[in-house]
């Protein structure tokens, strides 16, 4: 079963009571039937209203007495795969660029692993920000999955010699570079945050606000990842914040950016990164690896099974009309024999989940 939550005005209403109640904490995507917001509350988050926009803060506690913080309270009960669409103007009214669909997806038809991904779309201005397929198969290993839009349309090649600033304003809408000029509600960051509390409110059964940790996003239980620009970006956030871990699809590129040989927050052991030997950026792709000190040697994942050597540096061959996009599922991800995605193996791999 597929519930697919979207209504502005569904949601509106439910920010405006949020206050008054205690709450829980661009490929195909599947068709799914569109139904109200459902899920049951959760007894361990508190609910507080921000002072910058009057969204609905959930931050949740490190748990009490010392004992291991259990994650969020997933509601299991009515098993289903929820897909929710929103845009950041709608999470926080102060967004303003960038407003695409940002998708959400919560699998409860599988154990919850307690960990969310951040998923970050390619340079552009996309409609639907990230692969939808991909975010769904990610769903489906147990992953809390967000994918944000964010600004990344800034080219940057006009940031010269210094990429890692403009990602950064990108990422924090701290003043970084003089090229892009992003207000805090328009950062990734921020907009974690925003979507996070939003998706606490009309998707209830996956305790989202869990996530966000004294107004700020819980990164030690945040896998960041993302594809081409998107990977790049991930890579420097992984270098600023002490995040679970880091995946790069098609990327890092940013050839020669002395950020690539910055010592991390994210231990570099903690970071994987994926190419295709068809991708135009793939020597590109190969030096950064080394540049960052990516543990391991290339390793290729066709025709091998993982742990690849327990190398953090994948390859691929696959046939694909498309070797920069085909990282991701959806579109020209090339399938097995039995329809399901060929790089299904590899995926479990850099996202640390077991078969």
């Amino acid at each position: 079963m597929i519930v697919a939550l979207r209504s502005r005005a569904a949601s509106a209403l439910l920010l405006a009571s949020a206050a008054l109640v205690s709450l829980p904490g661009c490929d195909d995507g599947a068709s799914a039937t569109s139904t109200s917001a459902g899920g049951a509350a959760s007894a361990s988050a508190s609910t507080a209203v921000s002072s910058t926009s009057g969204s609905t803060d959930t931050s949740s506690s490190s748990g009490t007495g010392g004992a291991p913080d259990p994650g969020p309270d997933v509601d299991l009960t009515d098993p289903q795969l929820y897909a929710v669409d929103l845009t950041a103007d709608e999470a926080d009214p102060a967004a303003t660029k960038a407003l695409g669909i940002e998708p959400a997806f919560l699998d409860t038809r599988v154990a919850p692993r307690g960990e969310l991904v951040v998923f970050l779309h390619g340079a552009g201005t996309p409609a639907v920000c990230g692969s939808k397929a991909h975010e769904e198969v990610l769903a489906g290993f147990g992953f809390h999955v967000f994918a944000p839009c964010y600004v990344s349309d800034y080219g940057v090649g006009n940031c010269g010699a210094d990429i890692e600033g403009c990602r950064l304003e990108a990422f924090e809408g701290v003043d970084h570079t003089s090229v892009i000029d992003i207000a805090p509600a328009d950062s990734v960051e921020t907009r974690i945050v925003k979507g996070l509390l939003h998706l606490a409110v009309v998707n209830p059964a996956g305790d989202w606000g869990w996530f966000v940790e004294r107004g700020a996003p819980r990164w030690d239980r945040i896998v960041v990842s993302g594809i081409s620009h998107g990977a790049s970006s991930s890579g420097v956030i992984g270098v600023h914040r002490a995040a679970l871990r880091v995946v790069m699809l098609s990327g890092p590129l940013d050839s020669g950016q002395a950020w690539l040989k910055k010592a991390p927050l994210t231990p570099i052991d903690r970071f994987f990164g994926f190419t295709h030997t068809a991708d135009p950026q793939h020597a590109g792709h190969l030096q950064s690896f080394e540049d960052m000190g990516l543990p391991g040697v290339p390793a290729a994942v066709d025709d091998a099974s993982p742990p690849y050597g327990g190398s953090h540096r994948l390859v691929t061959s696959a046939p694909t009309s498309d070797g920069h996009s085909s990282l991701q599922a959806g579109g020209s991800s090339p399938k097995a024999g039995d329809g399901s995605y060929a790089f299904l193996p590899a995926w479990r791999a850099l996202y640390g989940v077991p078969e």
